[in-house]
């Protein structure tokens, strides 16, 4: 007898242990969220099966709706048996938040703390000779070049103009250049020469720079009250994939006139123009993994005539939704899309949700998905519930889309207990990022500084000019 009890209370502690161990994959068998957010009076509750429980904090058992009547945090016990602890479930009531959903195309103009030096090249002196000043002095591909002699810069026009002006009286000049986290001063010395087919001679330091200055987008939403904005979805960085640091940047209104159609292997665009910073009407703060965010100085024209609410991650389902974006002139316009994936998160990451257009007009227009489109507002059941970030380049009729909800708090707006990390790396440029799954196409101007005004050697889907920037341009 004593043998068979000994035996049987082994075999109950095994259980009772295996039980234990394996109670986080139970958890996430059975759907349980550890973190909930719910607006007040939100009816929110868990649909569990016997043997599973919930206890609330006093240790009572809760049957139906959490309750959310209060603004605060609550911690709730699931337990097995309604006994054994398996996990907690924090539920956060927090103040509901309404904005106006976007889907303006805006121009971005970033002024980045520097330019980034994509390449170095060979100069051939007056002599004939080919000479490398900027790998001579020890310039190294991606350093960011911060200021000459002095001088700050922040478009790559200035580096020619800075050169040419100073080299005339100075044989060596003083650059200043950050490599990861360290600030390197060098020493330089120009070389003239004269190109075929030019007839004066210039100063050149053999140096390719990099201005991701200017692309088009869409704006995601804006509170009215605050002025604060949310726009494109995902970080701008330089062509190495890194985040740029935002020194001080602008985005402006653009006119959409064209579309490129998009096809599998080949994503289109928007092809729009803006007209520089006379049009600014907001200033950005912040350039995150979710997006552009900063202040309007003016509040522009929506779709909407009231603010919607944004929805909590976990309120975001499977099924019918649709997107607002701008396909000609500045008018604003609804298609409907699918939501046929739906990534469980509980904290703030990228890529949440994957869509599909299923609107026939915008399928025969654009082809689904094309660059431009990034940051255009997902809405489903009246609220608003993520932005556009991405576009699979194998089959442009689907794309990521970030949460609303992460991008509101990056935004400042809401409240929430753990915000994302500021300028986390993320291969993504000014337009929607091509998903190969996945990839990227970065949209900058590449300037090759061996000119005396600049001489442009224009890359591909480079936006380039002070009065009128035109969106995918060609090889020049």
């Amino acid at each position: 007898m004593r043998k068979v009890l000994l035996r049987l209370g082994l075999t109950l502690f095994f259980v009772a242990f295996l039980i234990l161990a394996t109670a986080p994959y139970w958890v996430s068998a059975v759907g349980i969220p550890s973190e909930l957010r719910v607006f007040p009076g939100m009816e929110l509750g868990l649909d569990l099966k016997p043997p599973l429980r919930v206890l609330d904090q006093a240790g009572l058992e809760v049957h139906g709706f959490f309750d959310t009547e209060n603004l605060g945090t609550s911690v709730y016990r699931v337990n097995l048996f309604g006994w054994l602890p398996l996990t907690e479930v924090i539920v956060d009531v927090v103040p509901l938040v309404r904005v106006f959903p976007g889907g303006q195309s805006i121009g971005v103009l970033l002024s980045a703390d520097g330019l980034m030096i994509a390449d170095l090249g060979g100069v051939t002196d007056m002599d004939g000779v080919e000479r490398f000043p900027a790998r001579d002095a020890g310039v190294q591909p991606g350093d960011v070049l911060l200021s000459v002699e002095g001088h700050p810069l922040r478009r790559p026009e200035q580096v020619s103009q800075l050169i040419n002006s100073l080299a005339q009286h100075k044989r060596v000049l003083e650059l200043v250049v950050r490599r990861s986290d360290r600030t390197l001063t060098l020493e330089i010395e120009p070389v003239l020469s004269r190109p075929l087919g030019q007839q004066a001679a210039s100063y050149r330091i053999g140096v390719y720079l990099e201005d991701p200055a200017a692309g088009v987008g869409t704006m995601s939403f804006y509170d009215s009250d605050t002025g604060r904005f949310g726009a494109l979805g995902h970080t701008v960085t330089d062509s190495r994939g890194r985040p740029l640091t935002i020194s001080k940047g602008s985005i402006v209104e653009a006119t959409i006139d064209g579309i490129r159609y998009g096809s599998r292997g080949s994503p289109g665009e928007k092809v729009g123009f803006f007209h520089g910073e006379q049009d600014v009407i907001g200033i950005i703060d912040s350039n995150t993994s979710f997006g552009i965010f900063g202040r309007l100085e003016e509040i522009p024209r929506s779709a909407f005539a009231e603010p919607v609410p944004v929805a909590f991650a976990h309120q975001v389902k499977l099924g019918p939704a649709e997107i607002y974006t701008v396909l000609q002139g500045n008018q604003i316009e609804r298609f409907s899309v699918e939501i046929v994936k739906v990534v469980n998160q509980t904290r703030p990451g990228e890529k949440g949700l994957v869509i599909e257009v299923t609107d026939e007009r915008l399928l025969r227009e654009t082809g689904g998905i094309v660059q431009g489109m990034s940051g255009s507002p997902i809405l489903q059941n009246g609220m608003l519930v993520g932005a556009v970030t991405h576009v699979f380049v194998n089959n442009p009729t689907k794309g990521y889309g970030s949460f609303a909800e992460w991008m509101v708090y990056e935004a400042g707006l809401g409240q929430v207990n753990e915000i994302p990390a500021k300028q986390s790396v993320s291969w993504e440029g000014f337009f929607l990022p091509i998903e190969k799954e996945p990839i990227m196409e970065l949209l900058t101007n590449v300037y090759h500084i061996f000119a005396r005004v600049g001489r442009t050697n224009g890359s591909k889907n480079a936006c380039l000019g002070s009065h009128r920037i035109r969106c995918a341009c060609s090889w020049q």
